[in-house]
């Protein structure tokens, strides 16, 4: 009987773990299975076969197919020599699919064809947080759904070669988030940055993106960066091409300073005060960077102990304009220079 089954592939004949030998039947004369008017292909590597076992089904993936070739002995390959190997990846009980298999296929079960039916039981699935991103390629009638919550908070990568359509996968899955028009089940309040670094969506993403470009182009917007958001070795060797360590010590040091106070002054609880570092991004004034280097730089000092200082005027550092001292003397009369200034 079960080989009047249209659905019907053959028998297992071992089990090792997940992993399942299944001679193939007699019956199947071709590679191709027509059953309730949909066309299956027979034991194609990466399709799913189903397992009776009684009030559930087993699920599995053919990982390998051939023809007496690989088996030990030709017996382990039945009487028409064509065998496969299936790695199961779960179970159906009820309606439901559940990864992991609790109870494994003995020699002799019958292995079927999954049909659509079968899976709808392990693809349809619905609900709050899954997005629809296609339609499944063995069954066009069955939406491909992904769960958004592990999409977005796990790491995911989208791999290919040049020309596979890397680009356009992650566009259509961009816009499974957030069009309306695609399925009920989106966000179209969504907020998705994208670092579009070759330029490669400003325009299969134009009607639903808004664009930034530190080059705009027709209807896209300029891209400012703030350079107190850039790490300290950036933003240092932009301003002065290079320091030497001691210098740059003197730099990082007096930002350090700034972005602490930026920080009571703009009253930040979601920043921890005592994790700031100089590269956290946080805004402070290079024109007041600029006032308090030059002043440690110029600054003498008079008086018996030498310590007191001989400002004449305070400077403007919203101006640019340095504070003015009395000019060093010569030997040891003063006013003297500042001992500890870098130069």
């Amino acid at each position: 009987m079960l080989s009047r089954d249209p659905t019907f592939l053959g028998t297992v004949a071992a089990v090792s773990g997940a992993a399942c030998s299944v001679h193939l039947a007699s019956s199947i004369q071709s590679g191709l299975s027509i059953f309730q008017g949909q066309t299956y292909k027979i034991g194609q590597v990466g399709s799913f076969v189903r397992v009776p076992q009684g009030y559930q089904d087993l699920f599995g993936v053919v990982s390998e197919i051939g023809a007496k070739a690989v088996p030990d002995n030709l017996d382990s390959a039945g009487d028409t020599g064509r065998w496969m190997k299936v790695e199961l990846v779960g179970e159906v009980v009820g309606e439901t699919f559940e990864r992991g298999v609790g109870q494994y296929p003995n020699i002799g079960d019958s292995v079927h064809v999954a049909v659509e039916e079968d899976l709808h039981k392990l693809y349809d699935i619905r609900g709050r947080g899954h997005i629809v991103i296609g339609k499944l390629a063995s069954a066009e009638s069955i939406a491909a759904r992904v769960a958004l919550n592990e999409l977005v908070t796990r790491h995911c990568a989208v791999l290919g070669s040049t020309g596979s359509g890397k680009s356009t996968t992650i566009s259509s899955l961009l816009r499974s988030i957030t069009d309306s028009s695609r399925s009920a089940d989106n966000y179209p309040n969504a907020r998705i940055l994208l670092l579009d670094i070759h330029g490669e969506y400003s325009k299969p993403m134009a009607d639903v993106a808004q664009v930034f470009s530190v080059e705009p182009r027709h209807e896209e917007d300029t891209l400012f960066i703030p350079y107190w958001a850039l790490d300290s070795d950036t933003l240092l060797e932009f301003l002065t091409g290079g320091l030497e360590d001691n210098s740059e010590t003197a730099f990082t040091d007096k930002i350090y300073e700034q972005k602490c106070v930026s920080h009571e002054l703009l009253a930040l609880p979601e920043v921890d005060s005592g994790s700031i570092t100089v590269d956290t991004p946080l805004p402070f004034s290079l024109k007041q960077l600029w006032y308090d280097l030059i002043d440690f730089e110029i600054t003498t000092f008079e008086g018996p102990d030498r310590d007191q200082s001989t400002k004449q005027t305070e400077g403007d550092p919203n101006t640019l304009t340095p504070p003015t001292y009395k000019p060093h003397g010569l030997g040891s009369a003063g006013p003297l220079i500042n001992q500890q200034a870098i130069g």
